[in-house]
C-alpha cells in the first residue's frame, strides 16, 4: 500500500524523494541543491503570464538576492532573499490576485475568507521553518523579513516593466512606489538549466553550510 493509499497527503520531487504534507507537520527531506532549485527554475512567474518564455522563481529569486547584496554587502539579507519564495516548490507560485479569488469565493458561499488567506500564511511559514533549518540560516528576524518584502516589491515593479505586457492597470500604492532594482539593461528571461544552476551558486555563496543530498 503506498503512502496515498493509505490516506496520506504526498507528493514526488523531481529527484524522487517524497514529502508529506500534512497540518500535523510535514516529512519528508528539503533538498535545496536539487528539489528545490529544479522546481523553482521550472516555476514561472505571473501565472505564466510573460511573453518570451519561462521568467522563473529561481531567476527572479537570484535577482533579487544579487539586488540586497551589491545595494547593502548584507550576506543574510541575500540568502533570505534568495529563500523567501522557495516554499513554491511544494505550493506553486499562486498569485496575489488568485488568493483574492479563492477568498472572495469562500466569502459568498458563505465561509471566512480570511481561512484561506491563514492556509497560505500557515502553509508558507511551515515550509519556510523547514528550508532555513536545511539551509542552516538562523530564521529570518521581523526587521529582515520586513527588508525582503520591501526587496520583493521592487523587483515586482522592476520585472512587471521589463518583462511584461504594458496595460493602465494600477497595481497598488506599494508597486507604484516602489524604486527599480537596478539592472544591467532590461531583464532577459534565463533558460531553465541556467536559473536552477544560478539559483545553486548563489545558495553555496550565501547559505554554505546548506545540506546536500
Amino acid at each position: 500500500m503506498n503512502a496515498h493509499q493509505a490516506g496520506q497527503n504526498t507528493i514526488p520531487t523531481i529527484s524522487g524523494k517524497t514529502l508529506l504534507l500534512s497540518a500535523a507537520g510535514l516529512g519528508g527531506e528539503i533538498d535545496l541543491y536539487g528539489d528545490v532549485a529544479e522546481a523553482l527554475a521550472r516555476l514561472c512567474r505571473f501565472a505564466g503570464h510573460v511573453p518570451g518564455g519561462v521568467y522563473s522563481v529561481a531567476q527572479h529569486s537570484v535577482l533579487m538576492c544579487d539586488a540586497a547584496q551589491q545595494e547593502t554587502g548584507d550576506a543574510h539579507l541575500a540568502a533570505i532573499c534568495l529563500l523567501h519564495d522557495a516554499r513554491e516548490y511544494v505550493i506553486g507560485d499562486t498569485t496575489t490576485p488568485a488568493q483574492r479569488f479563492l477568498a472572495d469565493i469562500a466569502a459568498c458561499a458563505g465561509h471566512d475568507p480570511e481561512a484561506i488567506r491563514f492556509a497560505f500564511a500557515e502553509a508558507g511559514a511551515q515550509l519556510d521553518r523547514l528550508i532555513f533549518k536545511a539551509a542552516r540560516t538562523p530564521f529570518p528576524s521581523r526587521q529582515i523579513l520586513a527588508r525582503v518584502k520591501d526587496y520583493d516589491t521592487r523587483m515586482l515593479a522592476t520585472e512587471r516593466a521589463h518583462l511584461l505586457v504594458p496595460t493602465s492597470l494600477a497595481w497598488g500604492a506599494a508597486v507604484e512606489s516602489a524604486r527599480p532594482i537596478r539592472t544591467r539593461g532590461r531583464i532577459k528571461i534565463w533558460p531553465t538549466a541556467s536559473a536552477a544552476d544560478e539559483f545553486r551558486d548563489r545558495l553555496s555563496t550565501y547559505c554554505p553550510g546548506a545540506m546536500r543530498y
